[in-house]
């Protein structure tokens, strides 16, 4: 048996069909329209000429503006960015300025604008249109780098260093008619080029562009005014008595005299009478007069030392002070009691003694008519 199809019914599925596949072209167009429209817009995103939205250089936004109207815009913006236009550079006698535009102390705006460009525009598709839309939601902060002149500022510093090195400087004292005078001392110092420098390099690489202390060493010399302060007292006195004929001898006694007077003694120091009066010669000061050789009295050069030498070993003995070497003449004296003098002989007969008293000691001597005296101040 055959059944036949109704021509309404036939003609029915045609109209369905028909309305079906143009809903469906419909539909394949507007999807292809909008496809285009999106894969426009998405080329016309990755392909911009200008810094994406979002970024920011040292606050100041530059989405959207070209590399080169960015730079103009932070160029222009620089005194809000840097607060100041010096720094002081600080040492412990002096300020010295340093104005940056000295230095041309500047943000690296070109790098920082190259660093933003690059910003959503590595790797594929994908990622590119990632890192834009986190642009835009996020944002991106970067901070230029700043540069300076550092050759210039070194030659600063090194003018500083110049005007602030200095050498230690010992205090000074004398003692005359009883009257005590101490001069201060002076402090050295020293500059550190290199910590110096860094400690610049901080203050304006991280912006902060606080003042500097530059690293100076203070350099303490030997002898300060603290020590020398402590002077005050005369702890022993001694006299001898010599004869003012003798011309040479008279000479010479002056002359040794003068050496050891104002001679500062410091603590733990050992003194050497030989050392100080130095070479018996005429250049050095010394006449020929009588010395003592081989239990003889002979004409030499310095005759006449040995009185001042013991004269100082008695006001040695009074003050307490450790002797080191001392040895006694051959023969008796006339201006000292036996066992209380002290002979010398340049070169291997000495007189030395130990401060070994804690604290500095001054020696006073001096000649009036026909005395020498020693006086010993702690």
């Amino acid at each position: 048996m055959v059944f036949r199809r109704k021509n309404g019914t036939a003609i029915n599925v045609k109209t369905t069909l028909l309305k079906y596949l143009k809903w469906q072209y419909t539909l394949s167009v507007i999807l292809l329209a909008a496809l285009t429209v999106l894969i426009i817009h998405l080329s016309t995103i990755l392909n911009q000429k200008t810094i994406y939205p979002g970024i920011s250089v040292d606050g100041i936004p530059v989405g959207g503006l070209t590399r080169e109207d960015a730079l103009v815009l932070l160029r222009d913006s620089t005194d809000i960015t840097i607060q100041r236009d010096g720094i002081l550079l600080i040492t412990p006698l002096k300020q010295y300025r340093l104005p940056l535009h000295d230095i041309h102390y500047e943000a690296e705006y070109g790098k920082a604008l190259d660093l933003a460009y690059s910003k959503g525009r590595q790797g594929n598709v994908i990622q590119r249109l990632i890192e834009i839309w986190k642009l835009r939601k996020q944002g991106l902060q970067i901070i230029a780098e700043m540069c300076y002149d550092k050759e210039k500022t070194i030659r600063i510093l090194d003018s500083i260093r110049q005007d602030t090195e200095r050498k230690p400087i010992n205090a000074l004292i004398s003692v005359k008619g009883g009257n005590i005078k101490v001069t201060p001392h002076q402090t050295g110092y020293m500059v550190d080029m290199k910590l110096s420098l860094a400690r610049v390099e901080e203050s304006l690489l991280e912006r902060t562009l606080q003042d500097v202390n530059l690293c100076v060493v203070e350099i303490t010399p030997d002898i300060t005014q603290q020590m020398l302060d402590k002077i005050t007292t005369r702890l022993a006195e001694f006299h001898t008595f010599f004869n003012t004929a003798n011309e040479g001898r008279v000479h010479n006694i002056k002359t040794a005299s003068a050496k050891i007077n104002q001679k500062l003694v410091l603590p733990g120091e050992v003194f050497s009478m030989d050392k100080t009066l130095g070479d018996r010669t005429e250049k050095n000061g010394y006449k020929p007069a009588k010395v003592i050789v081989n239990n003889e009295l002979v004409d030499g050069l310095g005759g006449g030392i040995c009185q001042v030498t013991s004269t100082f070993y008695n006001t040695v003995l009074l003050s307490g002070l450790e002797i080191v070497e001392r040895r006694n003449h051959t023969l008796p004296l006339s201006y000292i009691a036996v066992g209380r003098d002290a002979t010398i002989s340049q070169g291997y007969i000495d007189f030395k003694f130990r401060n070994n008293l804690g604290y500095a000691i001054l020696v006073e001597s001096w000649v009036t008519g026909n005395q020498v005296s020693v006086s010993i101040w702690g």
